[in-house]
């Protein structure tokens, strides 16, 4: 297993994500930042907040960008 962390960025502002979170490869690490969209843009919708501009930036523990996944790119309209 090894440890991503998915960073927030909102335009110019980075959240930078400390902890981490353990998948098996690089491909785990893109559904997970995925799944983790999705419950953001639902967070989002019920706290009426918006989303655009919004991306996770998935890094290795090795510090390679291994996705970004905007939260606009995980609605299906």
């Amino acid at each position: 297993m090894q440890r991503y962390f998915f960073h927030i960025r909102e335009r110019d502002d980075l959240e930078l994500d400390v902890e981490g979170i353990e998948f098996a490869d690089d491909a785990a690490a893109r559904v997970g930042a995925i799944c983790a969209a999705k419950e953001m843009v639902v967070e989002a919708v019920v706290c009426d907040t918006k989303i655009d501009g919004r991306q996770l930036e998935v890094m290795s523990a090795g510090g390679d960008l291994v996705a970004v996944v905007s939260l606009q790119s995980v609605i299906k309209i």
